[in-house]
């Protein structure tokens, strides 16, 4: 049986606006498993997010325990030439983006006012005017509440896009003039961050974020290489 990948819908041209969809999607390319996308407008999973993996009548949640279940089942563990260092270094990297950086993309999109008027457009355009209008307010006032959990979401915006850079310059600093962020051949962490580095660079909703991104060329190299490995020409 194919491999099920239930995620959100995106637009033309652009793998996906969830980074955690777009980070399954690339470790299933990675991993060369065939798969088929299945689009949701809504989540039903077990966790109620996405992205969710439907394979062999199994249903996994969450994008870490997919990769991780798929990997095992499958023999497909990217990670299997790196020492324990390498991997303890993946590892905190990989929290570093989905556990820090991922917040700060999300309150440039939703909160942030010149990045939700263009999540709201991109994302809700399609909508009936009435659901457009009631659908799309809910939703931020949601996402802010859960950035205001988090932490960052009570910090002013300019302290979250400096927070932000010091990310996105450790990740420039680590990859240096490696062709992927742990050596000659993409692992594991590579679908972490291009699924990340790639939604904050060349997604079609433009935040303040892309700059940061903009200002490491080996990062802006790294994003264009990834995407022809995985999805084809170069953007």
């Amino acid at each position: 049986m194919t491999i099920e990948l239930h995620q959100y819908a995106s637009p033309a041209g652009w793998p996906n606006l969830s980074p955690f969809c777009m980070k399954v999607e690339t470790w299933l390319r990675l991993a060369g498993l065939d798969y088929r996308v299945a689009v949701q407008r809504m989540p039903n999973g077990p966790l109620g997010k996405l992205p969710v993996v439907k394979d062999d009548g199994e249903i996994i949640a969450d994008s870490h325990s997919i990769i991780e279940r798929l990997a095992a089942k499958y023999g497909k563990d990217l990670d299997a030439g790196l020492d324990a260092r390498q991997r303890a270094a993946a590892r905190a990297f990989e929290r570093l983006i989905n556990e820090h950086l991922y917040w700060a993309l999300l309150h440039f999109r939703w909160i942030d006012d010149g990045g939700w008027a263009q999540t709201r457009r991109v994302l809700f355009a399609a909508l009936p005017a009435p659901l457009r209008l009631a659908i799309g307010p809910l939703a931020r006032r949601g996402v802010r509440a859960q950035l205001k959990g988090h932490g960052l979401g009570r910090h002013p915006r300019a302290e979250i896009l400096r927070r932000a850079a010091q990310d996105v310059q450790a990740l420039a600093d680590w990859l240096g003039e490696r062709p992927y962020f742990m050596g000659a051949q993409p692992t594991t962490l590579d679908a972490s961050a291009y699924g990340f580095l790639g939604n904050l660079h060349d997604a079609p909703i433009d935040t303040p974020l892309k700059g940061i991104v903009a200002a490491h060329p080996n990062l802006v190299a790294y994003c264009a290489r990834m995407h022809a490995h995985c999805f084809g020409a170069a953007r």
